[in-house]
Parts: C-alpha cells; structure tokens; sequence
C-alpha cells in the first residue's frame, strides 16, 4: 500500500516537473519571437532609403516650319492731330493746398454739442409725457390735480405742454411734465408788491415759483402751495372790491362838492 501512494506521489510529481517544463520552453520561445521581431523592425527604420531611379527626359527637336514673307500693306499718311485747347490750370500750390484742407475736412468728424438746441425734435404732448410716467408719479399727478379741483372756483385748461388751473384770471397752478419730472409752478401774490406794481405805470411781474414732485413730501408741499395760492386770490379780490369801494366813494364826494360849489 504504501509502495502504490510512493508510485502516484512520483508520478504526480513528474507530471508537474513536465508541465512547468513545458510552460518554461513556451515562454522562452515568445520572448525570442519578440526579440527577434523588434530587431527587424529597428534594422527596417534604419536602413537607409533607396535612391530613386533618375528620370531621363528625351527632348524631341521642334519641326522647322517655315512662313511665307508677309506682304508690305499700302502706307496710309498719318491723320494730322489738331492742337488741344489750353486749359488755364491753377498753379501747383493752391492745388495742394486745397487737397491739404479736403484732407483735413474728411479726417475730422463734425463734432456734436450736446448744449446745442435741435430743432429736429418733436415734442410731446402732457397725455404723452404724463403716460410715460410710472405708476407712483401718475399717482402723485392726479392727487394734487384732485386737490387743485376740490377748490371752489377752481377750473382746468388742457394745454399741449401744460395743465393750467384757474380761479377766474387768477392761476393757481400750473402742471408740467420735464424730463419724466413732474415740475408744479405757482405765482404767490404779494399784497405789497401788488399795491406797488398797480401804483406805477410800469409793467411788472414776479417770477414763477416751481416745485419739483419726486417724492411723496413733495406732494404735501405742492398741496400748501395750493391753498396759499387760493388765499391769496380771496385776499387779493377782496382788496381789489374795497380799492373799487374807495374809489367810488371818492367820485360820489367829489360829485358832491362840485354840486355845493355852483
């Protein structure tokens, strides 16, 4: 029994001594292959290239063709050329000077001042400019226009680049639309300077006062400017009835004294 176990273990044992055997030769014949290929391939790349056969070029002599004498054409006499006018051209310097200033003109663009007025605008109506305003300056407009009409008295006259509203011949204000601002100008009445305009024979006027509605304060003040403005036209109008009082009394007390006299 233990002779058997003895033979297959050396059997066993040679089977495995033949199998790496034969893996070992296996491996040794492809890396002599892979030798044996790169060094071909090395030796191809530097081999050097084979001249090229020269080209030989035959060059066949042109046939000799040759022309007839060409037959002498009859002589036309030459047609007699008439003077050209004289031109009088200016001299040499004044045309350099003008290709000077053409020059100058075409390398200088025309500049633009932006101060300057242009007469190409057209300009835009109060419902224009008033629908380009936003929605918060639309509501400042139409609360001190509402303000202006809750006055007794008080009417409006559309213009195309301003709202008035008047008490009569009086102003109380006027609504403008400049530059996307909403712009209220008001002429305050100043009982002396009145009393002083109405006592000379000159002219006289005040300037205007505006206000600028960017803020919803500054629709509190427009609104104040409003109804001083409105007090002071009831003032103005009952000093202008007393003046008329005054003044007819005076007419009827010297209508009076020219009676007793005669």
């Amino acid at each position: 029994m233990e002779n058997m176990l003895q033979a297959v273990v050396v059997v066993f044992m040679l089977f495995l001594c033949a199998l790496c055997l034969f893996a070992v030769i296996v491996i040794v014949r492809d890396i002599i292959y892979e030798n044996a290929k790169t060094r071909r391939e090395r030796e191809k790349q530097q081999a050097p290239a084979t001249p090229a056969e020269p080209i030989q070029v035959v060059v066949q002599p042109a046939p000799t063709v040759i022309m007839p004498a060409p037959v002498a054409a009859p002589v036309e006499p030459a047609p007699v050329e008439e003077p050209a006018p004289v031109v009088a051209s200016a001299p040499v310097e004044e045309v350099e000077e003008i290709a000077e200033e053409i020059a100058v003109t075409e390398a200088q663009p025309e500049e633009i001042d932006p101060d300057a007025v242009s007469f190409s605008r057209v300009s835009l109506t109060m419902e224009e400019k008033y629908a380009a305003l936003s929605t918060e300056h639309k509501r400042f407009f139409d609360d001190i226009v509402r303000h202006a009409l809750a006055k007794e008295g008080v009417k409006e006259a559309k213009r195309t680049g301003f709202y008035d509203y008047k008490i009569g011949a009086y102003r109380v204000i006027r609504m403008m639309i400049k530059r996307s601002e909403i712009v209220c100008e008001f002429n305050f009445i100043d009982k002396d300077f009145a009393e002083y305009a109405n006592g000379t024979d000159v002219k006289m006027k005040r300037s205007a006062t505006s206000v600028r509605v960017l803020e919803i304060s500054a629709v509190g003040v427009a609104k104040d400017g409003i109804d001083l403005v409105c007090s002071q036209i009831a003032e103005d109008k009952e000093r202008k009835k007393e003046l008329a009082r005054e003044k007819r009394r005076e007419k009827r007390r010297q209508a009076k004294e020219e009676g007793s006299a005669e």
